[in-house]
């Protein structure tokens, strides 16, 4: 086995040190010592649910929006799409650095990130940029629906994600 997978959410630390301890350290041990180099993923339990979200923006929202949409009679990639719709919706921030060659304070605009959004930011994106698309572009998506594609149900206050029954 080259790979352990551990798909879990941990309720309290008791209960995370035991699987680590009980499972991952283990298994971590006897790799190293049969000569594998590792690589671990530990993650916050959200983060999995942007993931489902991320492949949803990027495999049909803007992936149908790149097929579709005609802007001053122009079609565009996707990665132009997604950059226009990032500035547009997450706009800007100015952050403070320092150069370490000179010991000088500046001042840059730096664009936002979709990583740094959570669920229910994610989940606004998503709605924001099909609600553009469809009204302003005439963009038709053959999967609509975030449920449909997930098999789910988001909480459309929450931004949760819920298992289809």
């Amino acid at each position: 086995m080259s790979e352990l997978v551990l798909r879990t959410e941990w309720l309290d630390p008791q209960q995370a040190g035991v699987s680590l301890n009980s499972i991952v350290v283990p298994w971590c041990k006897s790799m190293m010592l049969a000569g594998h180099r590792l690589a671990v993923e530990i993650r916050l339990a959200e983060d999995a649910k942007t993931d489902q979200q991320r492949k949803y923006y990027h495999g049909v929202i803007l992936k149908e929006i790149a097929q579709q949409a005609m802007a001053n009679g122009q079609k565009f990639p996707m990665a132009v799409w997604k950059e226009h719709f990032r500035s547009e919706y997450l706009g800007f921030k100015t952050v403070s650095f320092i150069n370490p060659l000179t010991g000088r304070k500046s001042r840059r605009r730096v664009r936002n990130s979709t990583e740094t959004l959570g669920v229910r930011g994610y989940n606004q994106l998503i709605e924001r940029v099909t609600a553009f698309a469809v009204t302003e572009l005439g963009v038709e998506f053959s999967c609509p629906r975030w449920e449909q594609y997930q098999g789910g149900h988001v909480d459309a206050e929450t931004g949760d994600v819920m298992e289809a029954a």
